[in-house]
Formats: C-alpha cells, structure tokens, sequence
C-alpha cells in the first residue's frame, strides 16, 4: 500500500471515529436530558410535599392577632380576680 492509500485509510479510520463520538455524544445529551427532566420532576414533587406540610402547619397554629386578643383578656381576668380576692377579704374582715 502506498502512501496515498495509508492516508486515505487513516482518513477513513478517523472519520468513523469521529462518527463513532457524535453518536456518544448524542447518546449522553439524551441521558442528560432524561436525568434533568426526571431532576425537575423529583424536585418539584418535593417542593409540593415540602409546601403542603408547611400549610399543614400553618393552619394548626392560632393566629398571632388571636393570641394577643388573649392575652389582653388574661390581663383583664388577672386584674378583675385580684380585685374580686380583695373585695372578698375585706369583707371577710368586715364580718
């Protein structure tokens, strides 16, 4: 064989290789785009899960503008008890 035909069949060599590569190549965006995809999914699945459990949460917890009504009322119960226990005593004194 003589050079022509070496170079020709080098040529030939490189070419299915590079071949060979664009279909690896083609064959790994296929994998990343199914593991994105399948990425995405997952990910989004959490997120919902995640979101659902904070509403779940959120709904069992007693609004802050409940609590301080509350603890209004408690100052008024608390004032009008001590009132009461002293009205009590002095008329226990009184008897």
């Amino acid at each position: 064989m003589n050079n022509e035909g070496k170079i020709l069949a080098m040529l030939a060599q490189i070419q299915a290789e590079q071949q060979q590569m664009r279909e690896e190549q083609h064959q790994m965006r296929d994998d990343i785009t199914a593991i994105k995809i399948r990425l995405d999914y997952d990910v989004d699945k959490r997120f919902d899960a995640v979101n659902e459990g904070i509403d779940a949460i959120l709904a069992q917890l007693t609004p802050k503008r409940k609590v301080e009504e509350m603890d209004a009322d408690i100052v008024v119960l608390k004032t009008a008890v001590k009132m009461l226990t002293q009205e009590v005593a002095e008329l226990k004194k009184a008897q």
